[in-house]
């Protein structure tokens, strides 16, 4: 009987928080600024008392175990959303926008956060998926379902033949690389008139299943949507499978793996871990989230040009990810919602958004500079049946 009623008190507390999470992001999606920086602190406050009492950690362990409950809510929150913003297009795309980027940053994080390795070039493989996408159905009427698939793989291809001699380098000078290639991907962009150069890609077509435009109208239950709807279905559709696998990943050997290096490479390599191999794998699979995320972008947007995939947007999917909370897969989606939804907010400031969007940001790390959720220490189950948790960086002998 008391592991019933602990078990049901878990499963309430599991929804009320899952709840209160999506509610916040609906209140500061659909309010103005000021009301948005007062749900980003009023979360930031939660999370900080809850630390300081110890019962976020309770938290943490409810959330995991009843984490089918969570995914549930999360669902329904996703579901209806639409539902409540039908008239008004500009919220919606607002968060079409939030699920792509957080693709992206959830590609990023096995880079930054799992791996330890800076990488200012996101958005170039972000704008290899959406170009490929874009120039095969564009140039050569290819459907974009399957230049989706030539994304992931362009954006892959790119990932390792870039990361492979890029790994030769260590610390600051890999990050020196990999702003370099950012550079090089701009400019390219701008310089190949084959692939639009400075004007751009127009007239990208969307997405069609079974013969059904997601550029139409959708009507749910005698209320008519707008076609951003279709977009916002499939774009967190994504997100759903895109956590999924980043999280298979985390609990991996290849997370594992990842972890070993970013605390200590020598360490790592001295228990058998292959550095330039799982080095790469981390650089090609987050190339392929990417890819994935410029796909949907392309064929969203119907334009593209070099200015979506400049070195001013990697820094902002690195800060998605350094504030969320590194190699933390919940984190990471939070910050990108958070950030991309304070973005568009302070578009009203025009000359002075980059400006305030910096202030914000040194605000919040200096209160927080391990991040909204921080990563957390692994935990195993023993022999025994005990949980017991362990630091990486102990059991590796890191400093």
């Amino acid at each position: 009987m008391v592991n019933k009623r602990t078990t049901f008190n878990e499963g309430v507390l599991a929804v009320a928080v899952s709840i209160a999470i999506c509610l916040i992001l609906y209140v500061a999606l659909v309010s103005t600024l000021p009301v948005t920086l007062l749900m980003l602190a009023l979360g930031l406050c939660l999370i900080i008392v809850g630390e300081r009492n110890k019962s976020i950690e309770k938290v943490y362990e409810v959330m995991e175990n009843q984490k089918a409950k969570a995914f549930i809510v999360v669902m329904v929150f996703v579901l209806i959303l639409p539902l409540f913003v039908s008239g008004n297009s500009y919220i919606m795309h607002i968060a079409i926008m939030a699920g792509i980027y957080s693709i992206i940053a959830l590609g990023l994080n096995f880079q930054l956060g799992s791996a330890g390795m800076v990488n200012f070039a996101p958005a170039a493989f972000y704008g290899a998926g959406a170009y490929t996408s874009a120039i095969l159905a564009v140039k050569y009427g290819v459907s974009p379902w399957i230049g989706m698939i030539f994304a992931i793989i362009m954006a892959s291809l790119l990932g390792f033949i870039f990361g492979y001699p890029a790994l030769k380098t260590r610390g600051y000078y890999l990050s020196l690389v990999t702003i370099a290639f950012q550079v090089i991907f701009t400019l390219m962009i701008i310089n190949t008139d084959w692939v639009g150069g400075p004007n751009g890609i127009p007239g990208i077509p969307g997405y069609q299943i079974f013969g059904y435009s997601f550029r139409k109208p959708l009507e749910i239950f005698t209320v008519k949507l707008s076609y951003q709807t279709n977009y916002f279905y499939l774009v967190f559709l994504l997100v759903g499978l895109a956590a999924i696998v980043a999280s298979r990943l985390y609990n991996s050997r290849i997370g594992l793996a990842w972890n070993a290096i970013e605390q200590d490479e020598i360490v790592a390599s001295t228990q058998g871990i292959n550095l330039t191999k799982i080095k790469l794998l981390a650089f090609s699979l987050g190339a392929a989230f990417a890819g994935v995320a410029g796909a949907l972008y392309a064929h969203y947007i119907s334009f593209i040009g070099n200015e979506d995939f400049d070195f001013s947007k990697s820094l902002v999917l690195i800060c998605m990810v350094i504030l969320g909370g590194m190699d933390n897969v919940l984190g990471v989606i939070l910050g990108a919602i958070m950030l991309t939804i304070m973005d568009e907010k302070l578009r009203d400031f025009a000359d002075y958004r980059m400006l305030m969007y910096a202030i914000i940001l040194i605000i919040i790390l200096l209160v927080r500079p391990q991040g909204l959720l921080p990563k957390r220490n692994r935990k195993y189950e023993t022999g025994d049946g005990l949980d017991e948790k362990i630091n990486i960086k102990a059991v590796l002998g890191g400093k």
